[in-house]
């Protein structure tokens, strides 16, 4: 689970070099990722495109830190990206006969879906999400993303907004797995606490 999410391989070479990303915000870039089938999601829904972008690399998308925002693994310090590739268990993509081809069709997103949670759902991820955190701080609101791609994998994750920042964990049908914990930062803003819960 954790490398569905890290995929330092994938990403540093990204960092590196620059170019290999483009530099659009919200909206796909066709000339980077080919041109996307109808099926294709090219936009994010709110409130995640606030933090998230979909970033063409040279074998798809991936969706990271929207311009102006980081998304930090806080133990390895790497930068997290959510590929809509396939990776093998080292961090490489996969190779897919449809991405061989100068113009045919990269890996993409085929469902993005955000829903915002409450009570029980909530309260379940929340208490996974918190732990080792302090008990006092307030709490944020909550958003289930789902994700499918193009390969059939789905993808399953929990965002807290604390509106100056935000933090993810990746979940799968067995649970959540806390270790997979990312925040996300605002580089133009310093994050403020939320109040304690009355």
């Amino acid at each position: 689970m954790r490398n569905l999410l890290l995929a330092t391989a994938l990403c540093l070479p990204i960092l590196a070099t620059g170019s290999e990303v483009s530099a659009s915000s919200r909206i796909v870039d066709e000339s980077q990722c080919g041109t996307a089938p109808a099926e294709a999601v090219t936009t994010l829904p709110a409130p995640l495109d606030k933090w998230a972008q979909i970033v063409c690399t040279k074998s798809g998308q991936v969706i990271t830190g929207h311009e102006g925002w980081v998304w930090i693994e806080p133990i390895r310090k790497a930068v997290v990206i959510i590929p809509s590739q396939n990776l093998k268990k080292d961090g490489k993509v996969d190779t897919d006969p449809s991405e061989a081809a100068d113009g045919a069709p990269k890996s993409y997103f085929i469902k993005i879906e955000l829903t915002k949670v409450r009570g029980e759902e909530f309260d379940k991820v929340y208490e996974i999400f918190h732990a080792g955190f302090d008990a006092n701080d307030g709490k944020p609101a909550a958003y289930r993303l789902d994700l499918k791609t193009m390969a059939g994998k789905e993808i399953r994750l929990y965002m807290f907004d604390y509106f100056t920042y935000g933090w993810g964990m990746a979940c799968s049908t067995e649970g959540c797995d806390p270790k997979s914990r990312f925040v996300m930062l605002n580089m133009n803003e310093d994050p403020k606490t939320l109040p304690p819960p009355v």
